[in-house]
């Protein structure tokens, strides 16, 4: 029982580093392997001549690809499950000394995904990039699901520094533009 509340405590103490770490370790290994020009459809067949930018030797295996893309998804999106919990409960709570780092961390990545990512309303063939077609290749469900969570990500972001931004004003209302 205790261990059980001890590690409930911990992750509770530390979710924003935690929320953090499996954003960015899910992210990074779904990108590796969308890189490898692997999709699901395809099985565990013989890979040959993949160029990943990250992980080139062992994610060369069929099975090391499956294993990533299995756990690397569900990763990332606990990953970004806690940052919005985290989030949430500051907006409901108080702001924290952690608060203001992972709206930015949330702005960015939701604003890069969106500049950069795949735009899944256009065809594959305008991506100026490989790894855009590559994640259409996954199919629409996939491209959409990225693409809302990173709409929802910049939103979240956005209005958490905004609120920020209103708390720091008010403790510093010497800084506020427009005022003498």
């Amino acid at each position: 029982m205790t261990q059980t509340f001890n590690a409930k405590s911990y992750v509770k103490s530390h979710l924003a580093s935690l929320g953090t770490l499996l954003t960015v370790s899910g992210g990074f290994y779904l990108y590796s392997v969308i890189r490898t020009g692997w999709v699901p459809t395809d099985g565990i067949s013989k890979v040959q001549g993949l160029t990943s930018l990250a992980l080139e030797a062992p994610i060369l295996n069929p099975y090391m690809i499956l294993a990533f893309f299995v756990t690397s998804l569900p990763v990332f999106l606990i990953g970004v499950i806690m940052l919005f919990y985290y989030t949430m409960s500051v907006l409901r709570n108080g702001l924290t000394v952690d608060s203001e780092h992972v709206a930015i961390l949330l702005t960015a990545m939701g604003f890069s995904y969106q500049v950069l990512g795949a735009w899944p309303l256009q065809e594959a063939a305008n991506f100026p990039w490989t790894w855009q077609k590559q994640i259409m290749d996954y199919g629409s469900i996939f491209a959409w699901l990225l693409y809302l969570l990173s709409i929802v990500m910049l939103l979240l972001g956005v209005v958490s520094l905004f609120i920020h931004s209103r708390a720091y004003h008010r403790v510093h209302p010497e800084l506020a533009i427009g005022e003498k």
